[in-house]
């Protein structure tokens, strides 16, 4: 036996012994190739739990923003619902001279406005329609109707108006420039409305009805392409 060798005597009953010689040499490259891939293993195995922690760490950041994105699309509906409707508001003085904001809506079901009609002549626009009383007891309606033909560009000085009045900004309506009615079970109402600009740049039609003390009856407007 060689000093630099390590001898193994393997022994069998039924074999004749197998004698297996190491050099040291060779058990010193074993034992480092073993621990290199050992520690490799063990590199692996952290590296891999560290790649499943951020993955997990990622997955949530990612969950956390979808969700903070959602909710900034929501509250951006909700400003452009809230800007939407800002746009239809009318600033009203009423019968006791108190200034107020009115937005469309059906204020009273017992007036419509029915079988609407609208024709294009020049520069002038001739409205038609029925304001109709649709109470069951029939009972009197009377005061004051306005129409506003909308300008697309939001400019008021453009704006038609029914009767004929100026509008400006900051300044409000008096329900008592419209035009009178008093209906038991309906009036006509023909209009011509002088236009400033094209037709076609005019997009919307709004109506309002007061009764005698300045109370909204009904506020409604149709989007039109003239």
């Amino acid at each position: 036996m060689k000093r630099d060798t390590i001898t193994i005597v393997l022994v069998s009953e039924s074999r004749e012994p197998f004698t297996i010689e190491f050099s040291i040499k060779e058990l010193v490259l074993i034992a480092v190739f073993l621990l290199t891939l050992i520690g490799a293993a063990v590199f692996s195995m952290v590296n891999f739990r560290k790649l499943k922690t951020q993955h997990a760490e990622l997955r949530s950041s990612v969950q956390m923003l979808q969700e903070n994105l959602s909710k900034r699309e929501g509250h951006i509906s909700e400003l452009k619902s809230k800007l939407e409707a800002q746009k239809e508001l009318i600033l009203l003085i009423g019968a006791n001279s108190d200034t107020s904001e009115v937005a469309p809506g059906e204020y009273s079901k017992d007036i419509q406005i029915e079988n609407l009609e609208t024709e294009i002549s020049g520069d002038s626009l001739h409205i038609r329609f029925q304001l109709v009383n649709k109470s069951q007891e029939k009972r009197l309606y009377s005061g004051y109707v306005l129409i506003v033909v909308e300008h697309s560009s939001g400019d008021l000085s453009k704006f038609g108006t029914f009767p004929e009045f100026e509008m400006a900004p900051g300044r409000p309506l008096t329900y008592r420039l419209g035009d009178t009615y008093a209906i038991r079970k309906f009036k006509t109402i023909d209009a011509g409305i002088g236009l400033s600009d094209k037709p076609s740049n005019y997009n919307k039609i709004k109506f309002l009805v007061f009764d005698n003390e300045g109370e909204v009856l009904l506020y409604n407007y149709r989007t039109y392409s003239f």
